[in-house]
C-alpha cells in the first residue's frame, strides 16, 4: 500500500504551518511565472522553424543591449521581457538622444559597437544618424503575427512606419502635443490661452526652454508654432522674452519642480513623472495651447547595422510589438500605444478618433524641423 504523506494525513481543519504557507505561495507564484514566460514567448513570434532557430542563437548570444530615454519605468517594463526570456540578459541605458547621438558616432568612427536596440524619437534618428549610417530596416525583424496584423494597430501595422521608405523604424505610440508646462500656483486659470500669451511682459526672463537647436521636445513645438503665426514668434520667444536656455532637460525639470519658473517648454516629462512620483513637483501641469497641436509617435523603435547581437535584438522587438508589453509601456511611461484594446497611459494626450492632426516627427515633416532649427541657431547666441 502506498504512504500518505503527513500533509495528506493531516486531519481537516488542521492549519498549515507558516513554512508550508511560505512553500505553496512560492510555488504558485514560480508556476504563474512560468505561465508568464510561456504566454509571452507564444505571443511574440511565430512558433516557426526559423523563429526557434532565431531564438536559440539569442539564447547562445545571452544579451541584448537597448538604449532609452531617462526614467525609472523603463526598468519596470523590462522586467516582462526577463521573465519571458531569463536565458537573454537586457542590458539597459538610459542616454538622452542629445547624448546618445554623438557617442554613437564616435563609437562607430572608433569600430565599436554597443547596442543592438534603441528607442528614440524619429527626428534625430532621421536627421542625424540616418545618414550617419548606423540603421538597419526594422520591417524585416518583425514577424509576429500579433504585431504585423493590421487589426492589432490604431490605423493598420503600416501606419507606424514613419519614414518615407516605411521600412527603417516602427512607431509604437501616439500622443497628442503636452504643449507647455506650468507651475499652476505662479500661473493663473486661463492666463495662457495661446502662444501669444506666453509673450506678456510679465513673463520676460520666467521662461525656461530646453536648447530648441538640438532637442526636439522644443523644436517640434516651434515648429508648429512657427507654421501657424509664422517665423517672426521664433525671436519673440526666444530672444525678446529672454528665456533661461539650456541642454540639460533634467535640470530644467529640476527648476521648475523647485518652482525657480512658472513656464517651460520641452521639459523631460518622464523625469516629472519620477518627481510627482516621490511626491514633489505635483503642482506642474501641462497645458495645450492651439498652436501648439500636433502629434507624434513619442517613440520608435529602431535596430542598429553590425549589433553584437543580432538574434536577441530580433526576439526583443517582436516582444517589444505584443499586447502584453505595449500595455506595460503605456501604463509605466504614461503614454499611449497605438495597440488596439491597450488602455491610455495619458488620457490627456490620447489623439481623438477621427481626428486628424500634423503628424509633426514624419518624414516627410523633418525639412520644417530643421528650418526651426537653423532659425533657433541664428537667433542664440
Amino acid at each position: 500500500m502506498r504512504r500518505l504523506s503527513r500533509a495528506r494525513m493531516r486531519p481537516p481543519g488542521t492549519p498549515l504551518s507558516r513554512r508550508r504557507v511560505l512553500r505553496s505561495l512560492a510555488a504558485s507564484a514560480a508556476a504563474a511565472l512560468a505561465a508568464s514566460g510561456r504566454l509571452a514567448r507564444a505571443t511574440a513570434a511565430p512558433a516557426s522553424p526559423e523563429w526557434e532557430q532565431t531564438l536559440a542563437a539569442a539564447k547562445k548570444e545571452g544579451k541584448v543591449a537597448v538604449n532609452t530615454f531617462t526614467g525609472q519605468g523603463y526598468a519596470r517594463v523590462f522586467k516582462l521581457f526577463t521573465r519571458a526570456y531569463p536565458e537573454i540578459k537586457l542590458d539597459h541605458t538610459n542616454l538622452e538622444p542629445v547624448d546618445f547621438t554623438p557617442r554613437l558616432i564616435q563609437e562607430r568612427k572608433a569600430e565599436v559597437y554597443t547596442w543592438d536596440v534603441a528607442t528614440m524619437p524619429m527626428t534625430t534618428a532621421l536627421q542625424v544618424l540616418k545618414p550617419a549610417g548606423v540603421w538597419d530596416p526594422v520591417r524585416p525583424a518583425i514577424v509576429a503575427p500579433e504585431a504585423r496584423n493590421n487589426a492589432s494597430w490604431r490605423g493598420g501595422f503600416d501606419a507606424g512606419f514613419l519614414d518615407r521608405d516605411r521600412n527603417l523604424a516602427y512607431a509604437f505610440t501616439l500622443v497628442r502635443s503636452v504643449g507647455i508646462f506650468v507651475n499652476v500656483d505662479q500661473v493663473k486659470d486661463g492666463e495662457l490661452r495661446s502662444v501669444k500669451d506666453l509673450l506678456a511682459p510679465r513673463w520676460k526672463g520666467r521662461i525656461a526652454i530646453s536648447d530648441p537647436r538640438t532637442i526636439g521636445s522644443t523644436f517640434w513645438p516651434l515648429t508648429a508654432a512657427r507654421l501657424k503665426l509664422g517665423d517672426g514668434i521664433m525671436k519673440q520667444l526666444l530672444v525678446d522674452q529672454e528665456p533661461v536656455l539650456s541642454r540639460d532637460r533634467n535640470q530644467l525639470t529640476e527648476f521648475m519642480v523647485r518652482g525657480r519658473y512658472p513656464i517651460a517648454i520641452g521639459l523631460n516629462g518622464l523625469a516629472l513623472q519620477d518627481f510627482q512620483a516621490h511626491g514633489v513637483g505635483k503642482n506642474v501641469k501641462t497645458l495645450l495651447l492651439a498652436e501648439l497641436d500636433y502629434q507624434s509617435s513619442g517613440s520608435a523603435v529602431w535596430l542598429l547595422n553590425r549589433p553584437p547581437h543580432p538574434n536577441a535584438a530580433r526576439v526583443f522587438v517582436n516582444w517589444l510589438l505584443t499586447k502584453e508589453a505595449q500595455a506595460a509601456w503605456a501604463k509605466e511611461l504614461q503614454t499611449n500605444s497605438r495597440f488596439v484594446g491597450v488602455e491610455p497611459g495619458d488620457p490627456q494626450a490620447v489623439v481623438p478618433a477621427g481626428l486628424t492632426l500634423m503628424q509633426i516627427d514624419s518624414e516627410e515633416l523633418l525639412p520644417e524641423l530643421v528650418k526651426t532649427q537653423d532659425i533657433a541657431r541664428q537667433l542664440i547666441r
